[in-house]
């Protein structure tokens, strides 16, 4: 367990990393000991951040002006500028990634501009063709949007975008349901209802400005093995594919969860606030097995 200064968690390079106001940590959990530190200001307010773990890297997106970070195993971090956009756009829900090889991703803005291809060795960042989309065999990966458009927020996508957990709402607001598209048969499955309302609201601020205008929801998700991880601000759930809920794990009197991340096939990163001091949190494994 680490007891680390309030922020975001991630994994890189199937090792925890913690992004906080000035700077990013990569730690050891066995030890409880810094690995590595380097200072990086990101912005003062991280609650409008996402964060996306890809291939060894992580993938750190501001969702008040779109921009975008690569950080990588060294803790060397990039930042990503889209060129040719309007200087108050804002990404209404969070980027696709795909691989077209070992050196190259599309990146699929789900907003309208259309896709990126950005170069993982000189983090060159340049329009891409829809047309070179379809060419490269992506038409899957093209209508993952498609299906999501409407009343559906994201909550995780796999590695290489091949499976998506969702949160499907209507418009009053009445439903609140979980599922997964699989993006290569182009289908949804595993769909239940959810075991506790979801407010289309900020995970940390429970509130909805500017940079999120209902685009996402209130709850973090995972998919690890053949089980699916919700966690509320108060509730951690496991459930299988029928919606079956095989655990549960309340957050402290007086604390709340603060993050979840995929660790491994057997258990999830959290975070959860230290009930004592709302500065700091406790980083830690749990194994949903």
């Amino acid at each position: 367990m680490i007891h680390t200064d309030k922020g975001l968690i991630g994994i890189l390079n199937n090792m925890p990393i913690t992004i906080t106001n000035n700077r990013i940590t990569k730690w050891s959990l066995k030890e409880e000991t810094k690995i590595k530190e380097i200072s990086y200001s990101l912005k003062e307010n991280l609650d409008n951040y996402d964060v996306r773990n890809k291939d060894g890297r992580v993938f750190v997106t501001d969702l008040q002006n779109a921009d975008l970070y690569c950080l990588e195993d060294d803790l060397n971090i990039h930042k990503i500028v889209f060129e040719d956009r309007y200087e108050d756009r804002k990404v209404p829900k969070t980027y696709l990634f795909k691989n077209l090889n070992p050196e190259e991703v599309i990146i699929y803005t789900r907003d309208g501009n259309g896709y990126y291809l950005l170069n993982l060795k000189g983090f060159k960042l340049t329009e891409y063709s829809s047309i070179l989309v379809l060419k490269n065999n992506m038409l899957s990966f093209s209508r993952i949007y498609s299906f999501l458009i409407g009343y559906y927020n994201t909550l995780f996508i796999t590695n290489d975008s091949e499976m998506v957990l969702y949160h499907q709402f209507n418009y009053d607001e009445t439903k609140s349901e979980i599922g997964i598209y699989l993006s290569e048969e182009e289908k949804g499955i595993s769909h239940f209802d959810a075991p506790e309302p979801i407010d289309r609201v900020n995970f940390y601020t429970n509130v909805i400005d500017t940079y999120n205008t209902g685009a996402y929801s209130n709850i973090k998700g995972c998919l690890i093995a053949d089980k699916i991880v919700l966690c509320y601000q108060h509730m951690l759930y496991v459930f299988d594919y029928e919606g079956k809920v095989l655990r549960t794990r309340p957050a402290k009197e007086n604390s709340r969860y603060w993050g979840l991340e995929k660790l491994n096939e057997n258990q999830v990163l959290i975070a959860e606030l230290d009930p004592d001091d709302p500065e700091k949190m406790f980083v830690f494994e749990y194994d949903i097995l």
